[in-house]
């Protein structure tokens, strides 16, 4: 059957006892914010600083631009922009530029001072010692910590956790400012401050550039300035800020000299290209002015007639045509043979240079620099199989086919052009035959001269237009802010405080609230209401005496008072004040499992009742666990089991107790088959004549939910109580009650709340009232020290 009970107030969790459950247990949160706080505090105290330094670069441009003098001499955009932001923040986190940065700072050696707990590192003026060691030598301990211990005087010994070494070093003493040889590694160590080893252990460590590279390389972090700002922000987070400020100056000004080197490179190969055909063409012009001097000395007064003035400058024309195309035939074959190398270290020289001015080629190979570029920075830290590296290997493949098929055709349109010209050169030729021998000779010394003269000069011009161009090259990059402190990073005092406090009170209240949400005991007055619609006979206190009799107790103790309650309100249940009116009143006190307090509820108030002067009876009506009376003065075997088999007389199974008009009816020998016995004819009869003799009968019933005899007894009271007891009633019981009752298996009950503890109630309810002021026997009592700081 379902129950059509159903409280307003019935949530999953009540969060009014949470609250109160929480405000009772106070010191529970005082003593997790103690202990939170107190490791908060350890955490803060000994734990490494961590600080965060940071600094902004600006980039301006591409450093592949105006590194080419043809770029600047020839007016023609040869690169476009190669490199965004992106590309430059992946160069900044190379290994290989970390490299560099670190070869201009001494890192080489880390020192470090150990107190009792935290070992920190000394950098510069801060280290104790300064250790010196040969670089070229074959065996350097790296990452090996070695720890210095001072001897007398100048004397110190050294000691490593690394066996191999510690091995070589130990029962070893050496001195300050002596060089030392062991197993090929040569070093000497200076002592700079002896005071540092007063209390503390002092360590060095020889660091592997390239390892040391590797960490600056990851733990560098770069990311944009913000806004449209060309620029971007380095950060590297370390113990020692003092080294990382040191290290991120450095490696600023190490991109900025990277960045003109690239810019430099242009100019520095087209310097190198155009040496090598001075060189050669100088050597020519040499060998060409000795001949004219020496034919000028032998015919002094010879002079060109008209005829070979014009075929001098025809020829002259033709071979300097000629010695263009040929530097051009020159500069393919050479791009041919950079075209068919796999992956060329050197810069690829721009058409341009060399007076190459065809579109196509000079848009190839701008395009082909520009791929490498992107593809050379790309590549840097990043697997081979990165899809973006693929892409442009793609892309470049693509480009080399196209300038290879390019190239092709200009080689052929140049042989082509060559013929043309050889044919013309063949022709004047031809002409010349027809002068005389001596005027003849005389034109082609200064024909040669002439072209050998003209080329020296274009080139020396190029020359110093490349130069020009070189001096004229500045850095893309600006430095905007050096290395600073901008936070630290570890410890954080308030917010680990922070974090401590809310742990510190969240634990205590999550276990609370944990146990508010698995208890499924009644623990309130609002928990009964909420289960079942009986009312509330009353409310009886935790007994923290070991006496369980009122009668032992004092007459003015809150139990006392308590009993007295039930007492009163049970003459308002029962509808008379008198109770001979109607005959005896028959009260049945049970509960749901045994542990709930029937049997000490039935006692007292049988004794409450008695000494108001009324007949009253106290049966022991559980037959399958007899109870022990001898606090009353029974001690009688005899019972209700007994009187209902016909073994024994009703006088004989009654018995008087230590209290006048109190008599107590004992469950007797265990039966075979109590609830028999409870449905015969003797019991309707025992009934019967016990409400003659007695003003109010108690009967202490067994449990309701476990047996089925309770239910028997409660059919025939004129008042039911069903015992509740505080943090041990299952909820579940007083729902099944509830059904009993609104299926009209029990009729005329109440509730009597035992066991309460009032300081866990959520609120008064009146009851209870008087504890600390004096009202009942129980406040009077001397309370221990802790009890009144606990209040």
């Amino acid at each position: 059957m379902e129950s059509t009970f159903n409280p307003e107030e019935n949530s999953f969790i009540d969060f009014k006892a949470l609250l109160n459950s929480a405000i009772s247990k106070w010191y529970l949160f005082v003593i997790g914010a103690v202990i939170a706080l107190s490791a908060a505090w350890l955490l803060n105290r000994y734990t490494v600083p961590q600080y965060e330094v940071s600094s902004s670069v600006m980039f301006s441009g591409d450093p592949t631009k105006g590194a080419s003098a043809a770029a600047l001499l020839y007016g023609t955009e040869l690169f476009k922009g190669a490199q965004g932001l992106t590309n430059e923040s992946i160069l900044l986190k190379t290994k290989s530029l970390a490299r560099q940065t670190l070869d201009k700072l001494d890192f080489r050696v880390s020192y470090y001072v150990k107190g009792n707990v935290l070992m920190l590192e000394a950098y510069k003026g801060e280290a104790p010692i300064q250790v010196t060691f040969d670089t070229t030598a074959a065996a350097i301990p790296y990452s090996v910590m070695f720890k210095v211990s001072l001897q007398d005087g100048q004397g110190y010994s050294l000691s490593t956790e690394n066996l191999k070494w510690n091995d070589k070093v130990a029962d070893k003493s050496f001195k300050f400012g002596q060089s030392y040889l062991i197993d090929d590694f040569a070093f000497s160590i200076e002592l700079l401050k002896p005071e540092a080893f007063n209390g503390n252990e002092v360590m060095f460590s020889i660091n592997n550039l390239d390892d040391l590279a590797r960490r600056y390389a990851s733990n560098l972090a770069v990311k944009p300035y913000g806004g449209d700002a060309s620029a971007l922000v380095l950060t590297v987070a370390g113990s020692t800020p003092k080294k990382d400020i040191d290290y991120l100056n450095a490696h600023m000004e190490t991109y900025r000299q990277n960045n003109l080197d690239i810019k430099n490179s242009k100019a520095v190969g087209t310097l190198s290209f155009i040496d090598l055909q001075l060189q050669q063409i100088s050597d020519s012009l040499y060998f060409i002015e000795s001949r004219l001097e020496d034919f000028k000395r032998r015919t002094a007064a010879m002079d060109l007639s008209a005829a070979g003035a014009k075929v001098a400058g025809e020829l002259q024309s033709l071979e300097q045509r000629k010695a263009e195309m040929l530097l051009t035939s020159r500069y393919y074959d050479y791009l041919s043979t950079y075209l068919s190398k796999e992956n060329p270290e050197e810069v690829i020289q721009a058409p341009a240079t060399l007076g190459v001015s065809d579109p196509v080629l000079n848009a190839l190979v701008s395009q082909l620099v520009s791929i490498q570029t992107e593809l050379s920075v790309a590549s840097t830290g990043q697997g081979q199989d990165n899809p973006g590296i693929k892409l442009k290997r793609q892309q470049l493949n693509e480009v080399r086919a196209s300038l290879l098929e390019n190239l092709n055709s200009l080689k052929d349109a140049n042989q082509i052009a060559l013929r043309n010209l050889d044919q013309r050169i063949n022709t004047a030729a031809a002409e010349l035959q027809k002068l005389p021998s001596s005027e003849r000779q005389l034109i082609n010394i200064q024909r040669l001269y002439s072209l050998s003269e003209n080329l020296y000069v274009f080139l020396m011009e190029k020359r110093a237009e490349a130069g020009i161009a070189k001096a004229a090259n500045t850095s893309d990059v600006t430095i905007l802010r050096e290395a600073s402190i901008t936070n630290q990073t570890a410890p954080l005092p308030l917010r680990n405080y922070g974090i401590a406090l809310a742990i510190g009170l969240g634990l205590p209240f999550a276990l609370i609230f944990v146990k508010e949400l698995m208890n499924n005991k009644i623990h309130t007055v609002e928990d009964i209401g909420k289960y079942t619609e009986l009312p509330l006979l009353g409310l009886v206190g935790h007994n923290k005496k070991e006496e369980s009799l009122l009668a032992n107790l004092s007459p003015k103790s809150a139990l006392a008072e308590a009993f007295r309650t039930v007492r009163s309100n049970l003459r308002y249940m029962t509808g008379v004040n008198d109770a001979t009116a109607d005959g005896g009143k028959i009260i049945v006190i049970t509960s749901s499992i045994s542990g709930e307090g029937k049997t000490f509820s039935a006692k007292n108030l049988a004794y409450i009742i008695s000494i108001s002067g009324e007949r009253t009876l106290l049966v022991n009506a559980d037959m399958r666990k007899p109870n022990n009376n001898t606090d009353l003065g029974v001690a009688s075997s005899l019972g209700l089991s007994n009187y209902l088999a016909g073994h024994a007389t009703l006088d004989d199974v009654i018995n008087t107790t230590i209290q006048e008009h109190l008599h107590v009816l004992p469950s007797g020998d265990i039966p075979p088959n109590p609830s028999e016995l409870l449905l015969s004819g003797r019991m309707t009869d025992l009934v019967a004549e016990l409400k003659r003799r007695y003003d109010y009968i108690i009967m202490d019933t067994p449990p309701v939910g476990i047996l089925s005899d309770g239910l028997e007894l409660m059919q025939i009271a004129d008042a039911n109580v069903f015992m509740v007891r505080q943090d041990y009633t299952i909820r579940d019981f007083l729902k099944n009650v509830q059904l009993q009752y609104e299926s009209g298996k029990i009729r005329n009950t109440a509730i009597l709340f035992n066991d309460v503890n009032y300081k866990k109630l959520n609120y008064g309810y009146g009851y209870g009232y008087g504890y600390g002021y004096g009202y009942y026997a129980e406040d009077n009592e001397t309370k221990s020290w802790w009890k009144r700081i606990r209040g």
